[in-house]
């Protein structure tokens, strides 16, 4: 046999070898990683990864958090400071502690009033039902309990939407507001989302809705937050934990199925036309879920003055990206208006009637 058809039998016998043993070592390195998913997905699927309420409310409602019942809901609320009180709504899959950052921050200077407005965190279960205009009355009920008859607001994302749903419930209690992401039209449809959430989300939806690792929550943070930001390990596992909760995913579906409603069917922003109080609005470039620019918002206030005030590369959780900055600007707006001053003239211009109404 000449040499080099032996040379080439050689060659292609070490190579079947070869494309053997790469073949095994593949199918072993498959069958770990499918023993490794069914190991976590199974307790998975069983339910055994849910947060234990219990648990949870020792870690996130520890004194000075409280839970009071309001007309047969449990709401967690926490108060802290001194001085005029500053209550604090929270945005779309968080709850109280997203504002851990500026309550520090403020509490030397007011009375900060933190509360999980249903169905986020804590607060819940409400026989109710979950909608904007509810989670609005509840907060309103609590701080009737909490002898509260004035304060201003801060609020982000759909926080924006129950402290003006709220103003517009009860006109002139609100003495100044104060807004970072206001969803007054409808959050953008178009926005490129990462598509590993895209992945996850789907995967989630089609075999396991009520759970979601602690992963899929980063990603969340980091796709929504400014370019280059590391969210905090416990902003990740506050949100990780409480989504977790028993029915807490069912809950806050059938909340932002709602709001997605009002979007269509009802002017949403038209409410921004109630407010008669100061308002500052806090506009971060960088955040992608709201899709129009300041000056679509401020038109919508048609009864007060807004100050804004911009910042270029923030996204969607200015508290924790530029928590100093933030907490300074909301101070100096706070500090700059009468929040002490009477609340008659602005009850009087809110209750007029819109020359609108009319002619219809």
């Amino acid at each position: 046999m000449p040499v080099r058809n032996v040379l080439a039998e050689a060659v292609i016998s070490k190579g079947k070898v070869m494309t053997k043993r790469i073949v095994r070592v593949v199918g072993i390195v498959l069958l770990i990683c499918g023993l490794i998913f069914l190991g976590w997905f199974i307790p998975a699927k069983a339910g055994w990864f849910a947060s234990d309420r219990e648990a949870m409310v020792e870690r996130y409602a520890q004194p000075p958090s409280r839970l009071v019942t309001v007309d047969g809901v449990p709401i967690h609320v926490r108060v802290e400071g001194k001085g005029f009180p500053v209550v604090m709504f929270h945005g779309t899959g968080v709850n109280l502690h997203e504002w851990d950052p500026l309550a520090e921050r403020l509490k030397d200077d007011f009375t900060v009033v933190r509360l999980d407005w249903p169905p986020y965190g804590l607060s819940g279960p409400n026989p109710r039902g979950y909608t904007t205009p509810e989670a609005a009355r509840l907060a309103g009920r609590l701080l009737d309990e909490l002898g509260y008859k004035r304060f201003a607001t801060v609020a982000t994302s759909n926080g924006s939407n129950v402290a003006l749903t709220l103003n517009a419930m009860e006109p002139g209690r609100v003495a100044a507001m104060a807004f970072s992401i206001i969803p007054l039209e409808r959050p953008s449809q178009t926005r490129k989302v990462d598509w590993k959430i895209r992945a996850a989300a789907s995967f989630h939806e089609a075999v396991m809705p009520e759970y979601h690792p602690r992963i899929f929550y980063r990603w969340v943070f980091e796709d929504t937050g400014h370019k280059g930001w590391t969210p905090p390990d416990y902003l990740v596992r506050m949100m990780y934990d409480m989504s977790n909760l028993p029915k807490a995913i069912e809950n806050q579906k059938s909340y932002i199925a709602d709001n997605a409603r009002l979007f269509k069917t009802t002017d949403v922003g038209a409410v921004a036309g109630k407010v008669t109080a100061p308002v500052l609005l806090q506009w971060c470039w960088e955040d992608t879920i709201i899709s129009q620019g300041p000056e679509a918002s401020v038109r919508r206030f048609t009864n007060t003055d807004v100050k804004v005030i911009e910042y270029p590369h923030v996204g969607h959780w200015p508290m924790w990206e530029i928590p100093d900055r933030f907490a300074d600007d909301i101070r100096g707006f706070l500090k700059s208006v009468d929040l002490e001053g009477t609340s008659a003239a602005q009850a009087d211009s809110a209750a007029q009637p819109d020359p609108a109404d009319g002619a219809a």
